[in-house]
Parts: structure tokens; C-alpha cells; sequence
């Protein structure tokens, strides 16, 4: 009874042992705050990232890496999960990138936001919509020295194709050509050198003629004024005919518009009369004697006093 007594004593001493180590370790070690688990999903290799590496957000330590594997849906893509102390402020717009550590290769991750999204992102939210990664900065120095080092190769063939030998012997050639040319060029400059001491006189006699060119200028300028003057001249005159012939039209219209209706009037009553005098002297003709006794009486009609149907008066 007695040696299951100290056994019994012995394993309850090596619990509470271990468990005030542990609870000391973690007190030591600051892992007693809460914590949060995110996911993150990165596109890119994570090349120097191992579990338990820190996670710095804007600067600040505030978790470490659990576990870092392959999406199970599209194996191109790398989870990664991280702890982070409550309180953190994960948004929506917030993304992940890794940085390095010194010279020893190993990486970290920094924690970002842009502020596009300010909405708070729960532990609960990222595993539906994790944490973007996006590229690193020496990922994209890497990229950049890629494409630095294909442009540098295809610069150096174009080199090649223009260094070879069938063009090195066209560029001798035209080498060649050049020394050619500038041998006649430097004939043609001694054959023009006399023409050259010439050149002042030409100049003077171009002077002037350049000067006898200007009087012929102002001579003209001057006639050119003259003729103005002139057609000036002709002008006013030509304005006061039109002033004439437009009065003159005026008067004619006045008058043909004031007389016509005039002599109109009177050649109708004129026609008028004419016909009352033809008619008189036609009723003349055929009565004389109402020229002292009148106008006889006239027929009476049928209804009136004095008809005579069978003709006559009664």
C-alpha cells in the first residue's frame, strides 16, 4: 500500500510539474494573450517561409505561421495559416507578402492594407475569403531581372546576325566608299576655291542689284498710289451717275405711276360719251320731231293701261 501511496504521489508531483513549466514557458514566452487563426492563399512560392515564422503587421509582431500546405480545391494555390493576437485590425483590405529576414534566406510575413475595403474580416470569413499574397518585392526584382536577361540575349543575337561575316565585309565596303567620297569631295573643294575668291565681287554686284531692285519698288509703290487715287476718282464719279440715273428712274416711275391712271380715266369717259352722242343722234334720226315735241310715248306692255295685244294703242 505504501509503494502505491508514492507512485500515486510521485505522478500527481511530475503532473503539476509539468504543467507549472508549461504554464511558466508560456507566461515567459508571452503565449498567454488570445489569439486568432487566418488563412492566407498565395499564388506565388513561398520560398523561405517555415511554421512559427513571424507575422508583422505594418511593422509590428503580432503572430506566428501554423501551417503552411496546398489548397485540396486547385493545387496551384498555397494556404497558409497564421495566428494573430485578438484585436489585430484584419480587413477586407488587407493582403500578405513575404519579406526576408537578413542574410539567412528565411522569410516572414508582412501584413498590409490598403484601405480599399475597411470592413472587418473575422477568423470565421477567411477561410470562405482568405487573405490575398501578393508579390514580393524581390519577387518582382526577380521577374524584372528575367526579362532583363531575355532582352539582354536577344540584343546579343541581334549583335551576332549584325556582326557577321557577310555584313562585316558590306560595312568594308562601305568603309571603303566613304574613303572614296571624301577623296573627290576634297578634289571638288580645290576646284571650287577660285570660285570661292570670286564670291566677294558677286556679293557687291548682288548688293546692287538688290539696291536698284528696292528703287523699282518704291517707283512702283508710288504709281501703285497713284493708280488708287485714281480709280478713287472714278469711283465717286461712277457713284454720283448711278445718284442721277437713280433719281431720273425715280421721277419716270412717279410720273407713270401718277399720269396713267389719269389718262386712263379720262380716255373711258371720253368713250362713254361717245356712245351717249351716237345713240342721241341715232334717236334724232329716226324722230326729228322730238327735237319740239319730245320723246313720244312709249308702247305700253302687257298689264298695262292700254294694251293692245293685237298691236297698236287703243
Amino acid at each position: 500500500m505504501e509503494n502505491r501511496a508514492y507512485a500515486l504521489a510521485a505522478g500527481l508531483f511530475t503532473l503539476l510539474l509539468g504543467a507549472g513549466v508549461a504554464f511558466v514557458a508560456m507566461w515567459l514566452s508571452g503565449d498567454t494573450e488570445r489569439r486568432e487563426t487566418y488563412q492566407l492563399e498565395s499564388r506565388y512560392p513561398v520560398t523561405g517561409l517555415n511554421t512559427q515564422a513571424p507575422v508583422r503587421y505594418r511593422g509590428v509582431e503580432v503572430g506566428r505561421v501554423e501551417s503552411i500546405g496546398f489548397n485540396r480545391d486547385n493545387p496551384r494555390l498555397i494556404g497558409v495559416a497564421v495566428s494573430v493576437k485578438s484585436g489585430t485590425p484584419i480587413t477586407h483590405g488587407t493582403y500578405a507578402q513575404l519579406g526576408s529576414q537578413g542574410v539567412t534566406g528565411l522569410a516572414y510575413v508582412i501584413l498590409d492594407d490598403d484601405g480599399s475595403k475597411p470592413e472587418p474580416l473575422t477568423a470565421a470569413e477567411s477561410g470562405k475569403t482568405p487573405v490575398p499574397v501578393r508579390q514580393s518585392f524581390f519577387d518582382d526584382l526577380a521577374g524584372t531581372g528575367k526579362d532583363l536577361v531575355a532582352d539582354a540575349n536577344q540584343v546579343a543575337r541581334r549583335l551576332n546576325a549584325l556582326l557577321s561575316e557577310g555584313n562585316q565585309a558590306q560595312l568594308i565596303r562601305t568603309l571603303s566608299g566613304l574613303e572614296t567620297a571624301t577623296h573627290r569631295i576634297g578634289a571638288l573643294a580645290l576646284k571650287l576655291d577660285p570660285a570661292i575668291r570670286d564670291l566677294p565681287a558677286l556679293t557687291d554686284d548682288a548688293r546692287r542689284a538688290a539696291a536698284r531692285a528696292d528703287e523699282m519698288l518704291a517707283n512702283m509703290s508710288k504709281l501703285a498710289v497713284e493708280l488708287t487715287q485714281r480709280a478713287d476718282t472714278l469711283e465717286r464719279v461712277s457713284r454720283s451717275a448711278e445718284q442721277v440715273g437713280g433719281a431720273t428712274q425715280s421721277l419716270s416711275e412717279a410720273a407713270v405711276a401718277d399720269t396713267l391712271p389719269r389718262v386712263n380715266a379720262l380716255i373711258e369717259e371720253l368713250a362713254r360719251n361717245s356712245r351717249k352722242l351716237d345713240q342721241l343722234l341715232g334717236e334724232l334720226n329716226e324722230q326729228p320731231a322730238s327735237l319740239v315735241f319730245g320723246r313720244p310715248a312709249a308702247v305700253p306692255g302687257p298689264g298695262e293701261p292700254g294694251f293692245n295685244p293685237h298691236g297698236g294703242a287703243k
